[in-house]
Formats: C-alpha cells, structure tokens, sequence
C-alpha cells in the first residue's frame, strides 16, 4: 500500500476526530418519556399562618414568552438580596426565584470596568421554580420572607425561609441556606395541605449567554447524570421542536454552556428522575425529588466549570466538565499548564512552552516519521516503473514491491505509525486547552486579549484573523518540505488540508490557534534541520 494515502488518511483521521468531538453531538438513545409525576392539586380549604403574606385575589397571567404555568412576569416588589464571597444573588417575592445571579470572580467582557458575568437569563422562565404538578409551579405564589437581605462570608452558613400559598390553597414554604465560601446551596421544599403530589420538581431554564465565549460550540446542552451514565441533549436558541425526555433515577441534571454551568443535584438515594422539556421556544432542564412527609430537598450548583471547584463541590458534578476520548492525557497536559503559569504567569507564554515540551518529546517519532517519508520518495522512481510494468498483474505487483522495499530495508508503515501515536496526545492537548477556564479573557499579546475567544485584528475596518492564516501559511510550508511522493492528484489533496484547518479554526479560541501555529513553527524547524543534514550510509 502506497504510504503517501496511509499519511492521508492519517491527517484526514485527525481533522475528523477533532470536527466530530466539538461540533457533533454523541449518539445517545434517550430513554421513552414518562408520564406527568402529579396530577393538579386539589383545592384546600387550609389557612396560612398569620406571618404569610397573602397572595393576590388572581394570579398573574403568564406573559412575553409562552411558558404555561412556569412562565410568570416579575412583579414590582423588592428583591431579596443574597450576598457570599463568590455571587451576588436576587430572589423575587413572587416564586422565590432567580431574577439575578453574578459571580464576582468573573467579568462579562475583558473590559477593566466590565461588570461581574450573569447567569440568570432575563425573562418570565427562571431558575428554583417549583413544580407542583402536570399543570401548576409555584411561580404565581407571592411568598413573604423571613429577611429582606442575606450575607455570608467564608464557611458560614445563612437562610432564607419563603411562605405562600398557591390559588388552591396549598401551603408552600421554601427555604434556602447559602454558604459564604460555596458556589452549591440548598433548597428545601416543603408542601401541606390540599392534595399533595408524590414529588416536586425543580427547575432550571436556559443560562445567560452575554459574556460567555463560544469556544467552537453554538449551542448550550443539558447533561443529566443516572445510575452513573451521562446523558447529553445539544439546544439550540429555537428549541420548539425539541422532544420531551426524562431519564429516571437522575443523581443531577444541568444546563452547561462553555466554562460555566447551573446544575440541580437531588439529595435522595435515587429520584424520580430528571426531564429536559421545551417550554415556548426556550427549554428548561427540570429534577423531580419524591416527598417524603411532605418535604423534598434539592443542591443548587451555579458558578464555574473549574476542575477544582467541582471536585470541592463534590457530587460528581467534575463530569460535566468532558475532556473527551483521551482524557488521560488531557487532564496532565491541563496540570502542566497551570505549573508553567505559576512560573510565566501569562498563559499564552504557557501555551507556548507546553507545545514546546510535547514536541520534544514526540521528536524521536517525527524524526523517524520523516526518516520513512525520505526513504520511500528515493525509491518512488522504481516503484513507479513496477506499477508501469505490472499494471496488469496486481500480484505480480505486490511481491516486487515487498521485495524492493526489503532491499533497501524501507517499511511503508514506519512513517505513519509514529503519526498514529501523536494522534492522542495531540487531541488530549487540544481538548484540554478547549476546557481550560483559566484561559477565559486572558490575555496573551499585542492584539490577542482573551485566548478563549477567536482572535481579530482590526485592519482598514475589517476584523482579520492574523494568527489564523499565519497558521495556515505555516502548514503550507510544512507541506513544501516534507519529501514529496505518491501521484500528483495525492499531494494535490494534501495541499488543501492547510486551507480546510484555517478555515475550520477561523472561529477557534485563539489559545488553541496559538499551539497549532507554534506546533507548525517547531515542525518546520525539525523538518529543515533534517533536510539538511547529511543522509546515512
């Protein structure tokens, strides 16, 4: 077989690996839909405790986007204010849900005076409603709290206590307990009177997206966790044609969009499970918990996707964070770059001097990669005339092949599998360089800000991706030197793998352009080196 289409399909493998892993969603057989958990609760004729404020004559009706009973405007009453050392939270009287929540250790843009990121999406959906039934929430109730304001600074803990009543008589009391230092916070839930369902659930709609860098990736997903399996549903902004699905025995489910992610954790040995359910064109990713005595409690994780953070958060909630197939060498090379931080303190310099390590270390197979690729272009002319010669005996044709290439002591294999090996440490770089959230708005140099954005250059007012097509020049060249061999229809196909990288990383995070470019760099300096050097004897 002619070693020029094995290094082919070898680069074509690759790009291939590297398009299927960031830009196709992994074929995963949903489990069937199950039916509602609860039909509506009946009317009560319970009252509330004095303390309770009492809710308005009628519900509001919903508004803006159509969510049914989930989706509810906001009214005007001051919000409850939750402050710890890492968010800034604000709850609405009405539902007791998010209106706001913005983590102070993260800027929306790369700007000085940039405001802290939010993940709360404005809207009439918001996260910690409670689902009551098949057709009821408490998003209508207006709850009366316990406290206007909360804070909380390292591990101590603090709570808000909410009391409501739904329209039909239901009384309602959430509770909240936040912890100073922790991103994860508890919501208890309690229901009495009427007919009370067997569970509740617990909602989380879209996160907000203002702020978050794409990374190669246009859509948010829903991930759910059961019996130890990851569930994943790619969303985009029109998710009206999205199919209901509910996996039981769920230990989480949550909406993840690049570096961040809001998660709802069940806190029963196993719950009724967890749903991903469109709701007008949004979609809403939802735990149902059983009730136990008339209570049920839930774990709240909003904040970032930081390997350490949600190792401390615990829950195996560090799953949502996917280094991909080759994880073990994703999670070291991550490891490295943040040794070398310590040191450079600048992260594109880190890059730099991490794809310089790794292609120390793969020389001796670039090396014999290339060695192969010399050898088989010296003997292209035979080759060429044995299949002049054999056209019309394919046999024939095999066995003087083998045995010109035993005469000269060349395997056709030997330049492709040092490639094949390489293939998993590349990827394990990329993927993790693609998950680093520590390269979120850092900058690097000159015009590159934030190497977890795609990079332009502003020239004659138009935004030029510089490094990008300097990173493809470079795979030109790399393609000029290496020893030519196979037809000319071969090299013609090789020739346009450049222009289909560049193209493919136009929109890359300029953190992972900036390794492929200096991995070229390097691999063009190795490839003169042993041009130049003398052949063996």
């Amino acid at each position: 077989m002619d070693q020029r289409r094995i290094l082919l399909a070898v680069v074509l493998s690759l790009a291939v690996v590297i398009l299927y892993n960031e830009f196709i969603v992994k074929p995963r057989v949903p489990p069937p839909a199950q039916p509602p958990l609860a039909t509506e609760p009946a009317p009560t004729g319970s009252t509330l405790p004095s303390q309770v404020a009492q809710p308005p004559s009628q519900p509001p009706a919903p508004v803006g986007d159509p969510g049914g009973y989930l989706s509810f405007v906001v009214n005007d009453q001051p919000p409850i204010v939750v402050e710890t050392d890492v968010f800034r939270a604000l709850l609405t009287p009405q539902g007791g849900r998010l209106t706001s929540l913005q983590l102070k250790a993260f800027k929306q843009t790369v700007a000085p005076d940039s405001p802290p990121l939010e993940l709360v999406a404005p809207g009439t959906l918001l996260p910690l409603t409670v689902v009551l039934g098949s057709s009821a929430s408490d998003a209508p109730v207006l709850y009366a709290t316990d406290r206007p304001s909360l804070t909380v600074s390292g591990g101590t803990e603090g709570e808000i206590v909410l009391t409501g009543r739904t329209a039909s008589g239901q009384e309602l009391e959430k509770r909240l307990r936040f912890t100073g230092n922790a991103y994860v916070f508890e919501v208890d839930v309690a229901v009495r009177g009427g007919e009370t369902p067997t569970s509740v659930g617990l909602v989380m709609p879209h996160l907000e997206r203002e702020g978050v860098s794409s990374s190669g990736r246009a859509a948010d997903t829903a991930v759910i966790l059961s019996n130890g399996k990851i569930t994943e549903t790619t969303l985009t902004a029109e998710s009206k044609d999205l199919k209901p699905q509910h996996v039981p025995n769920a230990s989480w489910v949550a909406f993840s969009v690049p570096f961040f992610a809001g998660a709802i954790v069940s806190t029963a040995p196993a719950g009724d499970g967890a749903s991903v359910e469109p709701v007008g064109s949004k979609t809403i990713v939802r735990l149902d918990e059983p009730l136990a005595g008339g209570k049920a409690a839930f774990k709240v994780y909003m904040g970032p996707k930081a390997k350490e953070v949600l190792e401390e958060a615990g829950l195996d909630l560090n799953r949502l964070v996917d280094f991909g197939w080759f994880w073990f060498i994703a999670i070291p090379m991550l490891n490295a770059l943040r040794w070398l931080h310590r040191i450079t303190g600048n992260w594109g310099v880190d890059i730099i001097l991490l794809t310089c390590i790794v292609r120390a270390a793969t020389l001796p197979l670039t090396q014999k990669s290339f060695r192969s690729m010399k050898d088989m272009q010296r003997i292209q002319p035979q080759l060429k005339r044995l299949q002049e010669q054999y056209k019309d005996d394919q046999t024939k044709l095999q066995k003087e092949m083998m045995e010109l290439y035993k005469r000269h002591g060349v395997n056709p294999f030997s330049g492709c599998l040092p490639m094949v090996l390489q293939i998993p440490i590349f990827v394990g770089l990329y993927n993790a360089l693609l998950h680093a959230i520590e390269l979120r708005h850092a900058p690097f140099a000159l015009w590159i800000t934030d190497l977890s954005a795609p990079e332009r250059l502003p020239i004659l007012g138009m935004a030029i991706p510089v490094m990008t097509i300097l990173m493809g020049a470079s795979m030109l060249v790399q393609q000029w030197l290496s020893p030519q061999q196979g037809d000319p229809t071969q090299r013609q196909m090789m020739m346009i793998m450049p222009v289909v990288f560049t193209y493919m990383f136009f929109n890359f995070p300029s953190g992972l352009v900036l390794y492929w470019l200096v991995s070229n760099l390097l691999g063009i300096t190795q490839q003169y080196v042993m041009l130049r050097a003398p052949a063996p004897a």
